[in-house]
């Protein structure tokens, strides 16, 4: 068979949806392998998020008045801004409770439960890709890409609130785009809107982190209003307030009480941490005593480190410039590295060389590709521009928070590759239409994501996880134990693992 037709095959087939569902069953079968056995607890604060599912389990309303007992190991309880997830997450764990006091039951079911909203938020994920006008084919290839990222199914595997926080992002893009849609048709709707205002506020309460998503949204829907009643912005107020008289009076009562409510929750977290100490996540030795807080591992490990900051140590990456080379770099270490579990003090060890490499050729690519053509892919595309808006508000922020922490600390802590997983998908959907420019013929686009693909595979996603773990890493379970090693033996015979640490100098971990 001639190459242009084994490649145009390759093509449609990565065009389907037997392909897209393939991506969906390998993220599932990745993560669901880690949830049962990862030992407990993974690194990512899993047991930070299961203790506080465990205190909310105990309150029937998320409003909490006093530090509950025995919760100062979690920090200021009260004042935490980001505590929907496990207020939600506490109602399955009642349930569960009730059912089994076995402790790693309890977390496995957590796990698969997590591991079931991280595959919603792909599937809604890959709307938004198409929404913007990526092709099938490209959008399957973005998500295989992503479910094949290490740090993907470890952390759809554990207890954590990025897992909820990762759908629901998606939701709101979505919902970003239609608000758009009928700004640009003139047909404003306000049950859209008031859902807009509404869930982005209770999203907020999962993880304070999505408020720059948020931003951004709303931001860029308050250009394109300007932009589309630029000499009569009166009459989007009068179209709006149209829209509210001719809604059912059900309909108004939903959306009243919604706007109540996340308006009245967000208030009594963020609105009180901001008035009260002019923080929207305040120090812990604001709220408790220092005492308290030193019971809180995080808190007290940065209070020893600013500290020593006080008492004149130097600090070696106080350049903004620097910092964000090295922020860059953790990033990209972080989204492929491997990192142990408690057994062995969650020792971090670096990525495997193909799929890290492999991701930094679509970087530096997607990067050179946007530059050249970002006049053409975002000339006609507002739903691209509305990404772009998006991401760089929550990358500005990120970076700037880490820089904020790293003067307090002198430790480059806040650089997780996991933080990029809520936008990810969008940079690559950018970067894909920029590509998409580069390479004119379809042959070369083909052959191109093959070889990325490719080097993904040979490593990526839970192969990493197997490649570099060991017995130390697997709950206590005989099974388990001899499953885990007999797929260690065999993926050391066909993946390129590199060594386990490296001295040269590219790793700084090292």
């Amino acid at each position: 068979m001639a190459m242009p037709k084994v490649l145009s095959r390759i093509g449609e087939y990565m065009g389907s949806k037997k392909f897209y569902r393939l991506v969906l069953g390998i993220f599932i079968f990745e993560a669901v392998w880690i949830a049962v056995s990862a030992a407990y607890p993974q690194a990512f604060d899993e047991n930070f998020h299961f203790g506080m599912i465990k205190v909310y389990s105990h309150y029937w309303l998320p409003f909490l008045t006093s530090q509950p007992p025995h919760a100062d190991a979690y920090g200021a309880v009260t004042r935490d801004p980001s505590y929907l997830y496990h207020y939600l997450m506490s109602f399955p764990y009642r349930l569960i409770e009730l059912l089994t006091r076995n402790q790693l039951t309890q977390v496995i079911i957590l796990r698969f439960i997590n591991v079931g909203l991280f595959a919603w938020g792909i599937v809604l994920f890959r709307k938004v890709l198409l929404r913007v006008g990526t092709n099938t084919a490209l959008t399957n290839l973005i998500l295989m890409l992503f479910v094949l990222i290490p740090i993907v199914p470890q952390l759809a595997a554990q207890i954590n609130y990025d897992n909820l926080l990762i759908p629901l992002t998606a939701a709101m893009i979505l919902l970003g785009f239609r608000i758009m849609d009928e700004i640009r048709a003139k047909k404003i709707s306000s049950w859209s809107i008031g859902m807009l205002i509404g869930f982005g506020l209770l999203v907020s309460l999962v993880k304070y982190a999505f408020l720059p998503i948020f931003a951004g949204i709303v931001v860029f829907l308050a250009i394109v209003v300007i932009r589309n009643y630029r000499h009569n912005l009166a009459q989007f107020f009068k179209q709006l307030l149209n829209s509210w008289k001719t809604q059912t009076r059900p309909a108004k009562f939903v959306l009243a009480l919604l706007i109540i409510v996340s308006l009245g929750m967000f208030i009594q977290r963020d609105g009180v941490n901001l008035v009260v100490y002019h923080n929207i996540q305040p120090n812990c030795a604001n709220v408790l005593s220092v005492k308290q807080c030193l019971a809180y591992g995080p808190w007290a490990a940065n209070y020893r480190r600013h500290n020593k900051l006080l008492n004149g140590a130097s600090m070696a990456y106080s350049n903004p410039l620097i910092y964000g080379f090295q922020w860059l770099y953790w990033m990209w270490y972080r989204l492929f590295f491997a990192v142990n579990g408690p057994n062995k003090g969650f020792t971090n060890y670096p990525p495997l060389p193909l799929p890290s490499l492999a991701a930094l050729i679509v970087l530096f690519a997607g990067t050179f590709a946007l530059i050249k053509w970002w006049r053409k892919i975002f000339a006609n595309n507002l739903y691209l521009v509305m990404l772009f808006v998006i991401s760089m508000f929550y990358i500005v922020a990120l970076m700037g928070q880490g820089y904020i922490t790293y003067r307090y600390t002198d430790v480059l802590e806040n650089m997780n590759g996991r933080y990029l997983l809520p936008i990810l998908l969008l940079v690559c959907a950018i970067f894909g239409h920029a590509m998409n420019e580069a390479f004119q013929r379809r042959s070369r686009k083909i052959i191109f994501a093959l070889i990325i693909l490719l080097f993904f595979v040979d490593g990526g996603g839970l192969l990493t996880f197997i490649a570099r773990s060991d017995s130390n890493w697997d709950v206590h379970n005989k099974t388990v134990i001899k499953i885990n090693d007999t797929a260690r033996t065999i993926v050391k015979h066909v993946v390129a693992k590199g060594k386990k640490t490296y001295d040269t100098n590219i790793w700084f971990f090292n």
